[in-house]
């Protein structure tokens, strides 16, 4: 295992794959490779790997760790934003509003799980209805216009800072960096690893288990929230279905990027290079007019073929003598 916590040879693959798959589709039809274009893939890329980030610490943690209620934190922060937003407040305090609501949703996940000790499976599948069941309580079921919103708003969607999308610069690459220091560079991140490798060596040690899980469930619906809040900018409407195939693509693309779905192993590193992999294949499906029923299987294929090609690798470096 790399210190980074994934596997040597996957971001190797991830990279490989990354350039084949855009090479490929640019030899059908070269303008994909356009400006334009690739900072679509990267406009897309940004809020699902924003969520992808936060269910990198839920997993990594262990316990069978996972939140199936990250698409529905998006969708109810989005339409909690277009309400305060509606209701005249100034776009900042609807932002905070919407971030705050995120932290809250998380908290709820981490009370189930850490607290009253239910399955992370059964807990965030029940936060998933009812999140997505207020979010139609809160809109009628009906999209929030957003077009008439502060342009300074929008922009946190629709603007570039230095001809790259805003998004990509001010938002998604500092909440990596974070992270990414938190996981492998702070206390926090320690105990993290030792919680999903071994819960009981870990309490030993003196770590307090279910404070590290749930602040990992903490994290993740605050980016959910982030998320949200970038793709109502984005699209100028707060949608109460925002983020419904969120749920399941973050937590393909985590297991992409080398993070063990038993927790105690994985990066963010690897979680962000997995996002580019995804963003580009599920643009140019698109791109190519490709029936959308088939892409998640793609995407599945693809998270297969990565680990079928890394396991023949992993067990040659096993049996290697060791210097």
């Amino acid at each position: 295992m790399h210190a980074s916590g994934f596997e040597r040879t996957r971001p190797v693959l991830l990279l490989a794959m990354a350039v084949l798959a855009l090479l490929g589709f640019a030899i059908g039809h070269p303008a994909i490779l356009s400006g334009a274009n690739l900072s679509s893939m990267a406009v897309f890329g940004v809020e699902i790997g924003m969520i992808a980030l936060g269910q990198t610490f839920v997993i990594c943690g262990g316990d069978t760790g996972i939140d199936l209620s990250v698409g529905a934190t998006m969708a109810l922060s989005q339409v909690i934003l277009g309400r305060l937003l509606h209701g005249g407040l100034p776009w900042p305090v609807a932002v905070g509003g919407a971030l705050a609501s995120g932290l809250a949703l998380g908290g709820v996940n981490a009370a189930a799980v850490s607290r009253f000790r239910i399955p992370p499976i059964i807990a965030t599948l029940a936060t998933l209805f009812a999140y997505d069941g207020l979010a139609l309580v809160v809109t009628g079921g009906v999209n929030i216009d957003l077009t008439k919103s502060p342009p300074a708003f929008l922009a946190i969607g629709q603007g570039t800072l230095a001809g790259l999308p805003f998004q990509l610069l001010a938002l998604y690459l500092p909440l990596l960096a974070v992270f990414a220091f938190v996981q492998h560079g702070t206390r926090y991140g320690r105990a993290l690893y030792l919680t999903g490798t071994n819960d009981r060596a870990a309490t030993l040690a003196g770590v307090r288990v279910a404070r590290v899980r749930g602040w990992a469930y903490v994290a993740a619906g605050l980016v959910a929230a982030i998320a949200g809040v970038v793709s109502a900018a984005r699209l100028g409407t707060a949608r109460p279905d925002a983020g419904a195939q969120a749920n399941l693509i973050s937590i393909a693309i985590v297991v992409l990027g080398g993070t063990g779905i038993f927790g105690g192993t994985g990066s963010v590193i690897g979680t962000a290079m997995a996002t580019v992999v995804i963003a580009i294949v599920d643009y140019g499906l698109s791109y190519n007019d490709f029936n959308p029923i088939y892409q998640a299987g793609v995407i599945g294929t693809i998270l297969i073929a990565v680990i079928l090609i890394e396991t023949p690798f992993v067990a040659w470096r096993a049996r290697r003598p060791r210097a």
